[in-house]
């Protein structure tokens, strides 16, 4: 038997194992929390909504929390950590940089800026469109600023941090002379939150994410072409300069969504292709599709770990995500694979 079956055997199967991993994920976030509802209960609630008599008869109270708190919020979890993982894997196609992601490159941050001022005016709905503008203008400034980008990963890196810090600056000040009653708080924008999570909310992320990582899934050949060099990928009939334009509007976009509905959740989208490269390959269509499942993964098991390592206080999404990424940051820019 040749290498290649096995190979894309293989392949088949971390997709199939990502799935599953996913679906327990939504099953786990489901029981889990300042209230656990044992897993019968959930099969059980479950079971009734698609009209089977399952099991005993769950409480009023656990099918609520079940279908108005729990579920739109792990589902808002993962589709959050596919979009970020998919706009990371993206990113570090675009500019061949293992270190790229959207909040280190500062789209987030802009993303989050005009989420503040959507939802200044429109509340929840307009944070989210607020949000995805804000992402794509940002990611525009970033191509411009890229055009004189030094070919040392770090700086460039560096670059992006100092435009992420100045746009925070921003969102503070307009968080802070803000109405209180339509702004959510300075700590969702800065660590993300998932709480509060409505159907509606979840229903217009979900739209926008997915169009935004269709698109760039439709981009997955022109980022395998650019991973081989700007010459050669012209050479071989690229236009480099609209693809640039158009991916990096489709990760703005994704980005934007994703932090106008649930604030900044960093490092998903630095850490979640790495994972995945190593399990689904290099090549990006499978990397983006294997990305996405990745990055569902990692925010709703984060999720589940903030409502109950200290429950019933909630910990932040964002600072149990900063928690892993931030040593694996550091481990990266330490390996001369990715910084010289």
């Amino acid at each position: 038997m040749s290498g290649k079956p096995t190979t894309e055997t293989g392949r088949r199967g971390a997709f199939a194992l990502l799935v599953a991993l996913v679906v327990l994920a939504v099953i786990a976030s489901l029981g889990l929390g300042a209230v656990v509802i044992p897993p019968s209960e959930v099969a059980a609630a479950v079971a009734r909504r698609f009209g089977l008599a399952w099991g005993s008869e769950p409480s009023a109270t656990a099918v609520s929390v079940l279908w108005n708190i729990r579920l739109p919020r792990a589902l808002l979890a993962a589709v959050t950590g596919a979009g970020l993982a998919v706009a990371g894997a993206a990113l570090q196609g675009l500019f061949r940089n293992r270190l790229a992601e959207p909040h280190l490159l500062g789209i987030a941050p802009g993303a989050a800026l005009g989420g503040v001022l959507g939802a200044s005016v429109g509340g929840t709905s307009g944070a989210v469109a607020g949000g995805t503008i804000a992402g794509m203008l940002t990611a525009l400034i970033l191509k411009r600023l890229s055009r004189s980008r030094s070919s040392e990963p770090s700086r460039f890196v560096l670059t992006g941090l100092a435009l992420g810090l100045a746009i925070t600056a921003w969102v503070g000040f307009v968080v802070f002379t803000g109405d209180r009653t339509r702004i959510p708080p300075m700590e969702f924008w800065l660590l993300g939150n998932l709480a509060g999570t409505t159907w509606p909310t979840l229903g217009t992320t979900t739209v926008l994410v997915s169009l935004g990582i269709a698109g760039l899934l439709a981009g997955g050949h022109s980022l395998d072409l650019l991973t081989l060099g700007e010459a050669d990928a012209r050479r071989l009939g690229l236009d480099v300069g609209l693809t640039l334009t158009v991916l990096l509007l489709a990760v703005g976009a994704t980005t934007g969504a994703a932090v106008g509905a649930s604030g900044v959740i960093v490092f998903v989208g630095l850490v979640s292709p790495h994972l995945a490269r190593g399990v689904v390959g290099a090549g990006h269509h499978r990397l983006l599709a294997g990305s996405a499942l990745v990055g569902a993964l990692v925010v709703m098991s984060a999720d589940i770990l903030g409502r109950t390592l200290a429950s019933p206080r909630e910990i932040p999404v964002g600072l149990i995500t900063a928690a892993v990424g931030g040593p694996f940051f550091l481990w990266l820019i330490r390996d001369p694979e990715f910084t010289e």
